[in-house]
């Protein structure tokens, strides 16, 4: 029910809106006679509507709308008034009105339109609403990343300047939130001139007119170094990461720049250089893992204790190694033509990927510089971690990605629901027929069924990533998954001994889905199966059943929002879960003879449990057994969680 404030001068209309409005208990109203009262009542009780006459003895409706849209900036506010003058409802919606609805007429009718108006005006509200916290969220996101981070809009304006920026430069948000003509670069440069966030759109010759030292160029990100910053008078060298900004139809919205300030860092590695002709050992109290190979041979002939704790090898085994292995097996011709590179030119900069001996990959900067070690020609890189980097652009990236699709959701969906909504109100205005009425009635449920579903996934959606992701036995949790399903005569089978994925905390909803859309679609299925594969990139979890399976023409359709005879978010929202720690999903199972859903995990992102259990595991329902209860005795071990 919602709380409605309805303030006229003339008694009896207050008393017959009450009337109208109460009777069918969406709504509770209070009245007052004058403005002044309707104040005082909102200074001690919130309203989720106020409705108010324009013309009042103390203080008009105008008067009193400016004061809501100072006080109580969010609350709808409807002016219902015998007054039809076209300057007044200019005026009414230039300060903030909702809605105008002039007096007179049918009652029955006035009323109706009157409460359609308010329900369209709080869901209006809700959604703007929601979709500000889901903007202020992103802003949090930006505020507290670890680098120093700005972002612009498409015509160059500073829209986001964070915590991190602000103790760089000494500048604070308020100072330059808003403000366009690169005014970003002046606290760096003391000029004001294109930063990386605008040369992202530029060809690389113009990039080249720059005094920034390119590192590499990722179709549409952009990573540079230069040496020529003054944050504060003092100069710095630092880290430059660009990367584009996108709005929910896919078009550009603006570009975002973050800063690490590697002064330090680079003074170190010069020095370093110096020092290591002198002592050798003075490599193993860098802060950066330390590689030098062969050129000749590209064999590894020395590692810093920072190396080996990286890739998790002793400088026993690092000796004995190419120095492609260190690197993804995918990527080792596209190392090796960069050693060749960097060894020619005698020095280089490229941002890299190494693994560690279980797969890991993690994200390096790579200086390389050519010296003579032991007599003979080698390349020593200096190896900088810039994984939390690289993770905090992928958490942003991903946090717009959420903005964007909870803003489609918001906007899009629920408002074209309210459109039906109202609608078949409109259609109910005068008492259809019988067979018209119980028609339109289901209709009103269904849709407001279907916001609530709506409203349900974004609220999912919006909790995506917030948490981090854990190792999870994918043996356990899909069997803990299947309990808590009715899953009838279905036999669960499953191969998996203690295999553990790291993956997002909502896995659960994924199985969750996977089960559910068998037993939604699935006729004639038996048998659900569990099993896994490995390949050289990686482990494939498979899931199928032996049902009718799925059309080849909606095998790709199947994960996009919105398919389907239920909600339409399962598995869209399967693969979104996934993809958060890289797991790929797709449906592979052969039409008339079973579903197959294939989770490709990649090296790095699985392992298996020290206690794994040697035997396949079986659980079958019987007919005169509660499925649920011999579930629990087989896994009275597992704690069942809500979906």
């Amino acid at each position: 029910m919602f709380s409605l404030l309805y303030v006229d001068d003339e008694e009896g209309l207050l008393d017959l809106g009450r009337i109208y409005l109460e009777r069918e208990g969406d709504f509770s109203v209070i009245t007052h006679d004058s403005v002044q009262n309707g104040l005082a009542h909102l200074a001690s009780h919130p309203v989720d509507l106020i409705i108010s006459d324009y013309q009042m003895p103390d203080t008009d409706g105008l008067a009193f709308l400016k004061i809501v849209r100072e006080k109580y900036p969010d609350t709808p506010f409807i002016l219902f008034t015998g007054r039809g003058r076209e300057e007044v409802v200019i005026e009414a919606i230039n300060n903030g009105a909702d809605f105008y609805l002039q007096k007179g007429g049918d009652p029955k009718a006035q009323f109706a339109e009157l409460k359609h108006k308010i329900r369209t005006a709080i869901e209006r509200r809700s959604a703007v609403n929601a979709l500000r916290e889901s903007q202020q969220r992103l802003s949090d996101i930006i505020d507290f990343l670890p680098d120093a981070t700005f972002a612009i809009d498409t015509g160059g304006h500073i829209i986001a300047w964070n915590k991190a920026i602000e103790e760089m430069t000494g500048v604070l948000a308020s100072e330059v939130l808003g403000k366009g003509d690169q005014e970003y670069a002046l606290p760096f440069y003391g000029i004001r001139r294109p930063g990386l966030c605008e040369l992202i759109l530029k060809s690389p010759r113009e990039i080249d007119e720059y005094k920034y030292s390119l590192i590499s160029q990722e179709g549409v990100v952009l990573i540079a170094e230069t040496s020529e910053t003054r944050p504060r008078g003092k100069i710095s060298t630092v880290i430059v990461k660009a990367s584009l900004l996108y709005d929910k139809n896919g078009n550009i919205a603006g570009a975002i720049e973050s800063i690490r300030d590697i002064t330090e860092s680079k003074k170190a590695e010069s020095e370093l250089l110096a020092a290591y002709e002198k002592n050798k050992g003075l490599m193993d109290s860098a802060n950066d893992a330390i590689f030098i190979a062969d050129i000749e041979t590209g064999m590894l002939i020395d590692a810093n204790n920072k190396a080996q704790q990286m890739i998790g090898r002793t400088r026993a085994e690092i000796q004995k190694m190419h120095m492609v292995e260190i690197h993804p097996e995918r990527d080792k011709e596209t190392y090796s033509r960069y050693f060749d590179e960097h060894a020619s030119e005698g020095s280089g900069v490229q941002e890299e990927v190494i693994v560690d001996r279980t797969g890991r990959e993690i994200s390096v900067i790579v200086s390389a510089t050519r010296l003579e070690f032991g007599g003979r020609p080698c390349l020593m890189g200096i190896f900088h971690d810039v994984s939390d980097m690289k993770n905090a652009q992928d958490a942003l990236r991903f946090a717009n990605k959420k903005l964007n699709m909870l803003a489609e959701v918001t906007r899009h969906d629920i408002r074209n629901k309210l459109t039906v909504l109202g609608g078949y109100l409109e259609l109910m205005r005068d008492p259809p027929p019988a067979m018209q009425y119980s028609m339109y009635l289901s209709k009103l449920k269904q849709t407001l069924l279907t916001i609530s579903e709506n409203i349900e996934f974004t609220q999912v959606y919006e909790n995506l990533g917030i948490t981090p992701p854990v190792w999870q036995n994918v043996h356990d949790l899909f069997f803990s998954t299947c309990a808590q399903l009715d899953i009838k005569k279905i036999r669960v089978q499953s191969d998996l001994n203690g295999l553990e994925i790291y993956a997002d905390p909502l896995l659960e909803r994924v199985f969750f889905d996977m089960v559910e859309n068998t037993l939604l679609y699935g006729a004639g299925v038996s048998v659900i199966r569990l099993s896994s594969r490995e390949t050289p990139e990686g482990i494939v979890i498979s899931i199928e059943d032996n049902g009718i399976g799925i059309p080849p023409q909606d095998k790709e359709r199947i994960f996009t929002k919105g398919f389907g005879k239920n909600t339409g978010f399962g598995l869209f929202l399967a693969q979104e879960i996934l993809s958060i720690t890289a797991i790929n999903l797709k449906e592979t199972g052969e039409y008339h003879q079973g579903a197959r859903f294939e989770f490709f995990v990649p090296r790095g992102k699985y392992r298996y449990s020290p206690h794994a259990q040697t035997d396949r595991c079986h659980i079958f329902a019987k007919d005169q057994a509660s499925p649920h209860s011999f579930r629990e005795k087989i896994y009275s071990g597992l704690q069942n969680k809500k979906t």
